[in-house]
């Protein structure tokens, strides 16, 4: 669910709740607002790194403004120092850093945007903490509870082993991506004829692909219960779904730091991300920014603009480790049809 998704959705809430009064409650809808959206976060690893900018849709009506990226931007992201660097516009609403441009730890950094109708925003500035090495990445399979013993949820759990720095406070996010071999059956291909029927429809190309993945779930902690300690914690879970593990799987994780703020935007966007609609849900919150427009600081802006260091680690799944594989999705099509695909073999996979 992006930000200003949640943030109107909030808002949605809040007037079906005030429909409830028995006094009725006249609002004026002509009243409407577009709010900045900014998503983005360099690293210390090298570029290009990417923000993104669009304005959310109108509170008048979701159809009457669907969500406008934002182009022909300036953006400009400039360090304690004065050193500064801007960023290219790729896709709509996209930026970029150069490629060799990183974040360096200990150095405080802020993006300034002008947007193309002359509004200015600005960041507070984010200071990169440093984060600890990974010492390992742990892999433990896992069936889900289930009703059925013939149809049930497994995987694999991702955990990271890391020695927390004492007398500090340290805040983490950790992203988990992973990269796996898929063979496929072109040859079997079907589409369907005039009439809405399957036919034959056999492809030449191809069988065996290489698919990478950014697996979804926003993990985060900090070390106030653990300060000081070696931790292994939690970050992710990769669902089998009857392709990821027909032949080796890779997991690729990604260990950041982060600052105190950010930590929190995070913690309350993950609150919203597992509100499930029971009356036991905490109620809807505006998420908060770092970001204010220059000419009106009380205007809404959704969004953070992140730093981070970054310790980076990879392990090749065992296959031993799964003990009931779920049944075998065979990909009766090109395999690059799938996202993140290549026919191309990586040159470590060997």
């Amino acid at each position: 669910m992006r930000l200003n998704t949640l943030y109107i959705l909030g808002f949605t809430l809040m007037i079906f709740g005030l429909s409830s009064c028995i006094d009725e409650l006249n609002i004026d809808t002509e009243q409407k607002r577009n709010i900045l959206v900014v998503e983005g976060m360099i690293t210390t690893e090298n570029g290009p790194h990417k923000i993104s900018l669009s304005k959310s849709a109108k509170y008048g009506s979701i159809l009457e403004d669907d969500i406008k990226k934002e182009q022909n931007a300036t953006l400009f992201i400039r360090d304690e120092v004065g050193d500064q660097v801007f960023l290219t516009e790729g896709s709509s609403g996209s930026y970029f850093t150069p490629a060799d441009f990183k974040a360096e730890v200990g150095r405080s950094y802020t993006l300034s945007i002008t947007l193309a109708n002359g509004e200015r925003y600005i960041s507070t500035k984010e200071l990169v903490p440093e984060v600890p090495k990974l010492n390992s990445i742990v892999l433990l399979w896992k069936k889900q509870p289930s009703l059925s013993d013939i149809q049930f949820t497994s995987g694999i759990e991702v955990y990271a082993n890391w020695n927390d720095p004492e007398d500090e406070k340290n805040y983490y996010l950790w992203q988990t991506s992973g990269l796996f071999k898929i063979n496929a059956r072109p040859d079997l291909h079907v589409s369907k004829n005039f009439f809405g029927n399957p036919v034959p429809d056999p492809k030449d190309c191809c069988e065996e692909c290489y698919v990478s993945e950014t697996l979804g779930g926003l993990s985060i902690f900090k070390d106030n219960l653990t300060n000081g300690n070696e931790i292994t914690h939690r970050v992710g879970f990769i669902e089998d779904d009857g392709r990821r593990f027909m032949d080796k799987y890779m997991v690729i994780l990604e260990q950041r730091s982060l600052t105190k703020n950010a930590f929190q935007f995070f913690d309350l966007l993950n609150n919203q991300l597992s509100i499930q609609g029971d009356i036991f849900d905490p109620p809807p919150a505006k998420i908060g920014t770092n970001i204010i427009n220059l000419d009106t600081p009380d205007e809404d802006v959704i969004g953070y603009f992140g730093v981070s260091d970054v310790s980076r680690d990879s392990i090749f799944l065992d296959n031993g480790i799964i003990l009931e594989n779920q049944p075998s999705r065979i990909l009766n099509d090109d395999c690059r049809v799938l996202p993140g695909s290549t026919t191309e073999i990586p040159s470590f996979w060997n």
